[in-house]
């Protein structure tokens, strides 16, 4: 049976935010965990027909195909509200250093950042790559469509019109750079702590 749980934040609204935006986007997000656990409840139930599972159409291909659509959508959601903050500071330490290592400066690192969020379709995520232990910022144009499968997000925008319609209609910059401020580094240096655990034991 399906299990997924949503992890709500504590804040209603942020700066730059409102909470009527807020709460729309979290329709979203619980709608994604619903949708997951009802895909887990269907596969598990013994009602597929996986002799007709066919590349060009049929209900097996269909479900899987939206396991991985709902559940990134699921993931991707709970990693943007857990990595937002109204006390979101400025990047330092480890962060700033790795940052500042893999992209020659924590500015130029921002303007690639900025740059992913305004190409891309759906999200702008940092990541490490757990190949190469390296930090790259990825675009998705959809939950499934994007990114490196070795990628561990650390942090994550989302850039599709539903995060940012109600408060800044077509104006995507203003959003992002709204964003920016609202980083929760703590967070940040949390995940990139895991993720570089995590490298040391994909390479050893």
């Amino acid at each position: 049976m399906g299990d997924y749980k949503a992890k709500l934040p504590e804040y209603k609204s942020l700066k730059g935010i409102s909470e009527r935006m807020l709460a729309e986007h979290l329709k979203l997000y619980n709608g994604y965990v619903a949708k997951s656990n009802e895909i887990v409840d269907k596969l598990a139930s013994g009602t597929v027909d996986l002799s007709k599972s066919a590349a060009t159409y049929s209900e097996f291909r269909a479900l899987k195909l939206e396991q991985t659509f709902n559940g990134n959508g699921m993931y991707l959601h709970q990693f943007y509200f857990e990595n937002l903050s109204d006390n979101g500071g400025q990047a330092e330490g480890e962060v700033k250093k790795e940052i500042e290592k893999n992209f020659g400066s924590f500015e130029k690192w921002k303007d690639e950042f900025v740059a992913t969020g305004m190409a891309g379709r759906g999200w702008a995520v940092l990541g490490l790559n757990l190949e190469d232990g390296k930090l790259y910022n990825l675009l998705y144009d959809a939950h499934n469509i994007g990114g490196f499968v070795t990628l561990v997000p650390i942090l994550v925008l989302d850039v599709f019109e539903h995060a940012y319609f109600i408060d800044y209609g077509t104006n995507r910059k203003d959003y992002i750079n709204a964003y920016l401020n609202l980083i929760n580094w703590s967070v940040v240096r949390k995940r990139l702590e895991k993720a570089k655990k995590m490298y040391s034991i994909w390479t050893s």
